[in-house]
Parts: C-alpha cells; structure tokens; sequence
C-alpha cells in the first residue's frame, strides 16, 4: 500500500504513516469481520424471524450493524484505529437493543463478536507492550493505553443509556416517557427523553470514539450535573451508590473525573481526533476542541 506523506501542523509525515502500523497481529480480522456479519444475520431473524426484536428495534439494530460491517470492510483494513472505533459503536448499539428485547439468538452471536473484538483491542496493546519496556518505537505509552482503555469504557457506557431511550423500540420509550413524567414533565416528556438520548449518543461518540473529545466532555459534564442535580436527585442520597432508596451520587462522581480529565487534555491518540489531527484534517480553530496544547505540538 502507497502511504502518502502527510502534511500538516501537529505531525510530519513518518508520525501520521505510524497509524497505518498498528493493527492485531495473532487476532484475524477477518474472524471479525465475520462475526460482526454474522450478528448482523441474527439482527435479521430477530427482527423478521422469531420477531424477538419489536418495531423500532429490529430496524435500528440492523442499521447499525450495516454500518459497523462496511466500516469493518472498508475502513478497518487500511487504518485499523480508525474502523475499529467505527465498528465498535454501533456494534455496541445493537447488542444493547437486543439485551433489552430479549433477543437471545443476537444476544449470543453479539456476545461471541464482542469476545472477538476486545481481543483484537487486548492484541494490540499486547503488541505494543514490548516496545514500551526500554525499546524504541512504541505506539502508545503503557500509561497512554491505561487511559484510552478508561475512557472507552467510561464513554462509550454512555451507549446503554442512549439506546434505551432512542434505539430500544417503543415499549422501552414509552416507560422512560412515564419515568419523567413522574419527574413533574408531565408536558413534554417525550422530547425528554429523545433529548437526552441524544445527547449520550454524542457524548459516547464524542469521548468514547474521541471526536471533538474536549467539546463533548464538556457538555458530557454539564448534563450529568443537570441530570443528577436537578432531576436525578443522587446528590440528596448520600455517597454510595447502592444507598437505600436508590443511588447516590459514588458512581457519578467517577464519570465527572472522567470526563473532566478527558476534558482538560483530549482523547490521546487512539482516537478519531488523533487520526484528523494527525492528518492536519482539523482547521486549526479548532484545534482546541480536540486535544490541549501540548496534544497539538504531539507531545
């Protein structure tokens, strides 16, 4: 593969060449690409097989494993970071729509895939290990990979929220449309909800698959105090989140910590904005959005 010398203000060409290098190295793609296809046979029967996926569900389960498999197809093979994260959201997506529909048949065959899928993450941190042990050459620090494992789970945790309340069907809309109507929205409660559900899609994308990483972690920030503060009510239920009456406010504190680092310095290199910086792909006013100053000078 030709690799054009890229040009740009945070890279010279041999770093921006160095995405090309990373990829599994004892975990086939193709086993991935295949078991991505194959939920996505399952999502079909689901949906107009045993009907076990419900009205909304069974298209948007569907759709978003398409998408994962053309990314998975045509992306991945060239830039693995990039169709990696690609793949992994919307494949995430629908095994959460089938766990909540009781879809069993996409439940398994996406609980295979997700095996296949965090191995290929584990084989490329394992593949890089040795290089960061007093060796040139390492992709991503070990305590850089640390932190890209933390905000991948943190972020695209998020998705789970999301698709409950935009991806789930109806029978799923309509109970979190009853949960805030008894938060007093009794005018309204379905925009809530679609509102919301929108808003942790893009966080997930934003900090999980790090586009605009800094943005998204910001108004990540700014909704969970609203949420939790204003409606949620776990700062009234003390620290533990398995306080009687419901959930304090432990388990959110986390995903501010989270979100608030991720805000102060972007996502790091495995990432969406990584590749576009990388790239010189993003105008520089907006830069800053992305990743802090040292993150721009590549440091």
């Amino acid at each position: 593969m030709n690799i054009p010398v890229l040009q740009g203000d945070t890279v010279d060409g041999a770093y921006a060449r160095d995405y090309y290098l990373l990829r599994p190295t004892r975990v086939p793609h193709r086993l991935a690409t295949l078991s991505i296809a194959a939920a996505l046979v399952a999502a079909v029967y689901c949906g107009w097989g045993d009907h076990s996926l419900p009205d909304f569900a069974a298209w948007s389960s569907t759709l978003w494993l398409v998408v994962a498999l053309v990314s998975a197809l045509l992306i991945t093979p060239r830039v693995f970071t990039v169709g990696y994260l690609l793949s992994l959201l919307p494949f995430l997506i629908a095994w959460r729509v089938a766990a909540m529909n009781g879809a069993l048949v996409l439940q398994w065959v996406a609980s295979i895939a997700a095996v296949v899928l965090l191995l290929q993450f584990i084989d490329c941190v394992a593949s890089d290990w040795p290089r960061n042990r007093g060796r040139p050459g390492a992709w991503l620090g070990t305590l850089l990979w640390q932190a890209t494992l933390v905000r991948l789970c943190f972020g695209l945790n998020e998705l789970c929220h999301s698709t409950e309340k935009i991806f789930a069907g109806l029978g799923s809309f309509h109970h979190l449309e009853q949960g805030f109507q008894g938060l007093g929205i009794t005018h309204g409660a379905g925009l809530f909800v679609v509102l919301g559900g929108l808003i942790e899609l893009a966080s997930a994308i934003s900090v999980g698959l790090g586009l605009f990483a800094r943005l998204g972690a910001l108004v990540s920030l700014v909704y969970f105090l609203v949420a939790t503060v204003g409606f949620g009510g776990e700062w009234s239920r003390g620290y533990a989140w398995a306080s009687p009456g419901g959930g304090g406010w432990e388990y959110v504190m986390m995903l501010l910590v989270v979100f608030g680092g991720v805000m102060l310095t972007g996502a790091g290199k495995f990432s969406l904005d990584g590749w576009l910086l990388q790239r010189g792909a993003v105008p520089r006013p907006l830069v800053p959005l992305c990743t802090n100053a040292e993150g721009a000078r590549g440091e």
